[in-house]
């Protein structure tokens, strides 16, 4: 049975099985209800249907119902649905968690989605090596923006493994991490204050080579000379750049940006 991997899917199936089988093991669902996005050709399906209590597998390609059929037949925790994942009203009971070799293209999205959906507790997926290297990022590294700031404030990021391309069919033009994220008990905000710093955040962060200054000016009608004397109040240089501040650093920043 032979079927050609669609590009308008992102379609790039993994076969080793000792690998799927360390992501299952690292993934930590034994017993736990699981979401698994674009399950292809089902190799990590099996995996998971073998160690979960549950398995809700979301395929929006309705040609590889050949080779996902014999695993639902074969797993009766298994329930494969035939519609995207992005427009499905996920209606959880329980606490749920992610795991997926998710498609390059919807990769943001997809978090995103796993941030505002309350029932989901942890995400393991395999995702494109440069958004992962973003999403871990630290102050002063090159890849720290403000999504990897807004994940670090929302979850507990952690990088499982390194998979490289040609582990992949077919094989596509960029290596992949696994990465973990877990969902922090306590939000560090409330809802208010929550609000103000995830768009003082994507403020702090609009152009990269601008100092923190600069970029705070682009908030309707502020002043540089008050942007300056407020951070200048709570003991930062004017200089700046938001790639240079943590987490802490922006709470602290937008709990009392009133402008």
């Amino acid at each position: 049975m032979q079927h050609q991997a669609k590009k308008k899917y992102g379609q790039n199936f993994l076969k080793d099985k000792n690998l799927l089988e360390k992501i299952v093991k690292l993934s930590e669902i034994d017993d736990c209800y699981v979401i698994e996005i674009g399950p292809g050709q089902g190799a990590l399906t099996s995996f998971l249907a073998r160690d979960a209590k549950e398995v809700v597998a979301y395929e929006i390609d309705r040609s590889l119902k050949p080779f996902l059929d014999p695993i639902e037949e074969k797993y009766k925790n298994l329930n494969i649905r035939y519609e995207d994942f992005m427009t499905a009203k996920l209606d959880l009971k329980h606490e749920t968690h992610i795991v997926a070799n998710v498609p390059y293209y919807i990769t943001t999205p997809i978090i995103f989605k796993f941030l505002e959906t309350p029932k989901l507790k942890s995400a393991t997926m395999m995702i494109q090596k440069e958004v992962a290297e973003r999403l871990n990022a630290t102050p002063n590294q090159k890849t720290y923006n403000a999504l990897s700031v807004l994940i670090q404030y929302y979850t507990h990021i952690e990088k499982l493994m390194n998979v490289k391309r040609h582990m992949f069919i077919p094989e596509p033009n960029v290596d992949s991490i696994v990465i973990k994220m877990i969902k922090k008990e306590q939000p560090l905000l409330n809802k208010a204050d929550e609000i103000r710093f995830i768009e003082f955040v994507k403020y702090a962060f609009k152009q990269k080579r601008k100092t923190l200054v600069n970029n705070l000016a682009l908030y309707p009608n502020v002043i540089k000379s008050d942007i300056i004397n407020y951070l200048n109040g709570l003991g930062y240089d004017e200089r700046i750049r938001a790639e240079q501040l943590t987490i802490d650093d922006f709470i602290k920043l937008s709990k009392g940006w009133m402008f």
